[in-house]
């Protein structure tokens, strides 16, 4: 295994390499096979998983500027990055040695495990539709999943269904379940606002017949498998939010200085100056939330609210950022010419990612009325 890449050769890569082969990528909603490869090559798919099964064995707060410099270019580069670096925990902790022995594979790029909750009709809790009926040592799966990331080349998948074995009632069971078994129906007719190039899929299945080993964790367990790594997630996409704005801030500040109106660069207009100190406070401040779940986090402690707190500004900072980058970019901003046009519309793709605003509100609102009531 070789050493880290440099963190700027990291940017580097998703800046030129995936932002030159993007206009293919809208075009086809496909992302091609060569930036695939690159990506495994320059380690993006090791970042934090162990160095026992070949990864690099980053701790959080070391993993999250390379994150962060991943979501400067196409939201496809930070798709790459977050989703390969979090899928790994719930199999490494709840899987069996036959599952684990997929992780070696996943950092170098040749394994894809996609991560399949979401349901159109039942959100991704306890009011999943999805059932899974236990008949003897098989189970039969029937149910649908919807805005399914990398089900396009993904080789295994990770679906949570409602537990119907007649012991656990009202549970959820996990598994993890091969692209080929029959019965799995992959409709990549999904096609969403921004993020192209992800493969986001639906899924279809009824009566699909699953053998008991390709279970991941125990019977009722699937809700504690889903929601294993969601605090940690939610930290990292807070950290790609950062990283999205921080471009649109970049292509701003060069559209500002070049953009001539009444024969001064509008970069000397005050109201172009404080856009640009508002959008720039925003990050810096969305930034230090983000490090501080994170290090609460990486030192064992509770950061679920920290992590729900970071989540819930960074999304609202991003609204807020590319909203007053567009303002800056005018009228040409609203073309597709323009790289704010992409920023803006794959920002919108927080808005569901892992967690409503409104849910980030129930998290932190809770945490605030418990501790003022300690108090």
């Amino acid at each position: 295994m070789s050493k880290v890449i440099d963190l700027d050769k990291f940017r580097e890569f998703f800046l030129t390499e995936v932002e030159e082969a993007y206009p293919e990528v809208e075009r086809t909603d496909s992302l091609p096979e060569a930036i695939h490869k690159r990506a495994a090559e320059i380690g993006c798919y090791r970042l934090t998983l162990p160095v026992e099964y070949g990864g690099y064995g980053m701790s959080v707060t070391e993993y999250l500027p390379y994150l962060e410099a991943s979501a400067e270019g196409p939201g496809v580069g930070r798709m790459l990055v977050h989703t390969t670096n979090g899928i790994w925990r719930p199999v490494h902790n709840f899987g069996n040695a036959e599952q684990r022995a997929l992780l070696p594979k996943m950092g170098a790029g040749e394994t894809v495990i996609a991560f399949a909750l979401t349901e159109m009709t039942g959100g991704t809790g306890r009011d999943l539709k999805s059932v899974a009926r236990r008949e003897g040592d098989t189970w039969r799966l029937s149910g649908e999943k919807h805005l399914i990331t990398w089900a396009d080349r993904a080789d295994w998948f990770l679906i949570v269904a409602a537990t119907d074995d007649g012991s656990a009632k009202d549970s959820l069971t996990a598994f993890l379940i091969p692209r080929d078994i029959e019965g799995f129906e992959i409709d990549a007719t999904q096609h969403t606002m921004g993020l192209h190039g992800t493969g986001h899929a639906f899924l279809r299945y009824k009566d699909m017949v699953v053998p008991d080993k390709y279970r991941l964790g125990e019977v009722g367990q699937g809700l504690e498998v889903a929601l294993f790594f969601l605090d940690y997630s939610r930290v990292s996409l807070s950290t790609t939010m950062v990283g999205l704005a921080k471009r649109a801030l970049d292509e701003s500040v060069k559209f500002a200085k070049r953009r001539v109106t009444f024969g001064k660069p509008i970069a000397t207009r005050a109201q172009m100056q404080t856009h640009l100190a508002m959008m720039h406070a925003d990050i810096e401040a969305a930034r230090y939330l983000v490090r501080h779940a994170a290090k609460l986090c990486e030192d064992g402690k509770d950061f679920t609210p920290q992590a729900a707190t970071a989540k819930l500004f960074n999304l609202n900072m991003v609204g807020r950022v590319t909203d007053l980058a567009l303002r800056v970019h005018g009228g040409w901003g609203y073309t597709r010419e323009a790289p704010i046009e992409r920023i803006y519309r794959d920002a919108r793709g927080y808005w569901f990612e892992e967690g409503t605003a409104e849910i980030q509100q129930l998290v932190v609102a809770r945490h605030v009325l418990e501790t003022s009531a300690a108090a």
